[in-house]
Formats: structure tokens, C-alpha cells, sequence
């Protein structure tokens, strides 16, 4: 004959069901973001990514260092980028890295003002991957064409919050 199993038991078992339920159901899930996923039927079609200066050591963000702001549109390849905290009157490059080293294509070139901030305007049609500001210095080739970088000097650079295209349950945020 079986022992009746105790109640504390089937609670537990209940409980781990209900576990593996939740977790196999469909959830809306940013890695790396707090953010609500954007309807693809709403806003303006434009979509933004945040570029850090990063410790090369760990990849944190820098608290108070340069930042930048790139704002495209997916279809028409339209971008402008904004980057402030930069060495002032020096040239810089915002290239898209596809994990190829040293192999980099070239979006835009450009010179950082007086105050050290930047102004980027171009157009791109391959939204995925990487997209860094580096000195001008480290990329070799012109904007618009696919190009190099000669130097590693990650303290130097802005880079992206997340990539481009990673598997994500969330479209990319869109600019209001």
C-alpha cells in the first residue's frame, strides 16, 4: 500500500509546473534593456543607438566620459550622429565593425569642434553589427567605402550600447 503524499509535496511539485509554464511562455524580453519594445507600426521610422566611451578592462561604461547619439532610418539608410566629449579639433571616424579584424567599413569622417563635439551625416544600408567612433588616425580607407583600422586603442573610442541585430524579442528603439 503507498503513503498518501503530503500536501507541502504537491504544493512544490505545483509550484515548479507553474515555474516551467512561465518560463516557456512567450515574453517580451530587451536583453541588456529596460525598455518597452516599440510597435512596428507606429513612430517615425527612425532608430537610435547610444555610443559609450567604455573601460577597455571590464567594458562598463565610463561615468562622465564622451558619448554619442547615431539616429537612422532602416529603409532610407539616412543617418546623423551627434558625439560630445571628444579631444577638441580632431578628426574621428564612425565605422561599423562586423567582428572581421582588422577589417572596418568606413560611414563617415569628420572633425570633432572647440568644445570637442562632432557632427556626422551620411547615408548606410547595412544595419547590423558594430558601430564605433574611433580617431581618424586608426581608420584607414574613405567614407563610404570599406576600410581598416591600423590601431587598437579601445580608451579612445565610443562604442555601441548593444549591437545591431542581435536575436532580441524587441525592435530597435525607435526615435519620437
Amino acid at each position: 500500500m503507498m503513503s498518501p503524499v503530503p500536501s507541502s509535496y504537491r504544493a512544490a511539485c505545483a509550484l515548479v509546473l507553474l515555474s516551467l509554464f512561465l518560463c516557456a511562455a512567450p515574453a517580451v524580453v530587451c536583453a541588456g534593456t529596460d525598455q518597452a519594445p516599440a510597435k512596428a507600426t507606429q513612430g517615425s521610422g527612425k532608430k537610435k543607438l547610444l555610443l559609450f566611451a567604455k573601460n577597455p578592462a571590464t567594458w562598463a561604461i565610463v561615468t562622465g566620459g564622451a558619448t554619442g547619439r547615431l539616429v537612422y532610418r532602416e529603409k532610407s539608410g539616412a543617418f546623423a550622429l551627434n558625439a560630445a566629449g571628444l579631444r577638441p579639433r580632431s578628426a574621428y571616424a564612425l565605422v561599423r565593425y562586423a567582428d572581421a579584424p582588422p577589417h572596418v567599413d568606413i560611414l563617415a569622417r569628420g572633425e570633432s569642434d572647440r568644445r570637442g563635439n562632432l557632427e556626422l551625416h551620411g547615408v548606410w544600408h547595412t544595419w547590423l553589427k558594430k558601430f564605433w567612433v574611433v580617431p581618424g588616425e586608426d581608420a584607414l580607407g574613405k567614407a563610404g567605402e570599406a576600410g581598416s583600422l591600423r590601431a587598437w586603442r579601445p580608451d579612445n573610442y565610443l562604442f555601441e550600447e548593444k549591437q545591431l541585430g542581435i536575436p532580441c524579442d524587441c525592435p530597435e528603439p525607435e526615435e519620437p
